[in-house]
């Protein structure tokens, strides 16, 4: 159902956030997943950007089903929500079986389905724009490649695949870089390069998108950047001024501070881990990860002062300061939800507040950020079964 209510109140404080979910699954049959309780589709909630609460969602009924929208990403101008289909051998579905989903944003919240287009492969994980906003890129994760698909802002349409590449390559863990994964990808903001973060060969590819026709070719100068031994690239933040970026690396627990150069693309400068000293992964029971950490997205805030990464199994955010040469120092660690290994996490409008998909405590957990701390002060937990994503306009 569209979210009847949702958006419709008056003032610029009224907010609205949609959580993306996993679904369709009975429990232990993911094997990512530890919550019992699957998702429905995509939740809408009205979010007050200056109390940091949430409400409405499935609880109200405000649900648009569909297939795990694990990755929900808005449109730059703000007019469409795009929703990857993330699915997987595990629940039945056939090779090439992948999807995206664009709805329009209606004024009271609610969504409008415009179109879904097949994306030539399982396991999206991921969907982004590249910096036209004419081009979505989407991970094929199970398949081993990636794909271009062009958008029309002005519909919101998808068409059919422009470009399907297909990586190659292993890494050491047995069972999670047995072939390429890529996890992550995103088009760089000041050029056509475009970055697939490849949990399955420990790499960054780099291609060179053709805006005239959605062609991908692997960038001349360097096709294939290293992140490290079993480091599993998983995704990537853009600093919002300085030419550096973030990779989020989930099997070593790690976050790899990169130099952007616009003909040679990233460069790692330097590489911290993001979990507590002395925190053991391995064989942990809430590690369903199988390596020895299990690290998941990243976020930078808007003023570039604050990064904050996922650490899964220890149920905590990382909080790093940025030097004002872009690289990171630690500041500690912040609780989240018991039994949380949160998924993904995304900034408000307003750059203010940090929401937290803790996918298997089936809730969105909100965050004030202090701008010059970075520490974090809970505002709301809203129940959200295995919650996957958040995306707010």
């Amino acid at each position: 159902a569209a979210a009847d209510g949702v958006g419709k109140v008056a003032g610029p404080q009224q907010r609205v956030a949609y959580v993306g979910s996993y679904t369709g699954f009975v429990a232990g049959q993911l094997g990512w997943v530890g919550t019992s309780e699957p998702g429905v589709g995509i939740s809408i909630f009205a979010f007050d950007e200056v109390q940091g609460t949430l409400t409405g969602g499935s609880a109200s009924g405000t649900v648009v089903a569909q297939d795990c929208p694990t990755w929900l990403e808005v449109d730059p101008t703000a007019t469409f929500l795009v929703a990857v289909h993330e699915l997987s051998h595990h629940t039945g579905a056939e090779a090439g079986a992948g999807f995206l989903s664009s709805y329009r944003i209606e004024p009271d919240g609610g969504l409008t389905k415009v179109c879904t287009t097949p994306t030539s492969g399982r396991g999206n994980t991921c969907v982004t724009f590249d910096r036209t906003g004419r081009f979505v890129l989407t991970t094929r994760y199970w398949e081993g490649g990636i794909a271009v698909l062009p958008f029309d802002p002005a519909t919101g349409v998808i068409a059919p695949a422009t470009s399907t590449p297909v990586h190659e390559g292993t890494g050491p863990h047995p069972l999670r870089q047995s072939m390429p994964h890529p996890h992550g990808i995103h088009g760089d903001p000041n050029t056509d390069i475009v970055y697939a973060m490849d949990l399955g060969t420990d790499a960054v590819h780099q291609y060179t998108l053709d805006t005239s026709t959605g062609a991908l070719t692997p960038l001349a100068a360097a096709p294939r950047v290293a992140m490290g031994e079993c480091s599993g690239p998983r995704g990537m933040n853009f600093h919002p001024q300085l030419p550096m970026a973030y990779v989020n690396c989930e099997l070593s627990g790690t976050v790899v501070v990169c130099s952007v150069d616009k003909d040679t693309g990233v460069t790692p400068v330097q590489t911290l881990l993001a979990y507590p000293k002395g925190f053991v992964a391995l064989d942990h029971p809430d590690n369903f990860g199988k390596a020895a950490f299990w690290g998941a997205e990243g976020v930078i805030t808007r003023d570039g002062r604050w990064y904050y990464y996922i650490c899964r199994v220890a149920h905590q955010l990382a909080i790093f300061h940025v030097q004002p040469n872009g690289t990171l120092v630690g500041r500690g660690h912040h609780p989240l939800a018991p039994k949380s290994n949160a998924r993904n996490l995304t900034l408000d409008v307003t750059g203010k507040h940090l929401l937290v998909a803790s996918q298997d405590a089936n809730c969105v957990e909100v965050f004030r950020i202090d701008a010059e701390s970075g520490t974090l002060t809970k505002t709301d937990s809203a129940h959200a079964p295995c919650a996957a994503d958040v995306a707010v306009v």
